[in-house]
């Protein structure tokens, strides 16, 4: 079932990567139905959402993410670029110092050029 799962998530990378958002999406959702706990199939599918604008979507994606990997610096720098494209941007702000403070340099440009600490 491990296998399905990966399978499934291969096919939604190959998709994102033409485009294919949705389709991409159900193969994510798939993956994560045969494996509940597949970090990577969660953070796929937030990509995908936020590619399409689903940033509301994206950022349970990317929690779920953080829950099961709490030092995936990269899933609190996306759901920080996800609160940011609704204007939170306090949640933004604190989603980016944690990954700054992990070493993150996407996170911390993003600080610096405005001025926070982390």
């Amino acid at each position: 079932s491990s296998q399905y799962a990966e399978a499934y998530n291969n096919r939604g990378i190959a998709n994102n990567n033409l485009g294919k958002y949705k389709q991409a999406i159900m193969d994510y959702t798939k993956a994560i139905e045969l494996s509940s706990q597949y970090a990577e199939a969660y953070n796929n599918r937030g990509i995908a959402n936020n590619n399409l604008g689903n940033y509301k979507q994206a950022i349970m994606d990317y929690s779920k993410v953080i829950e099961l990997n709490p030092k995936n610096a990269s899933a609190y720098y996306n759901r920080g670029v996800a609160h940011s494209k609704l204007y939170n941007t306090k949640q933004a702000i604190n989603d980016f110092k944690i990954p700054a403070r992990l070493g993150l340099k996407e996170a911390q440009d993003y600080l610096k050029k405005h001025g926070i600490a982390w």
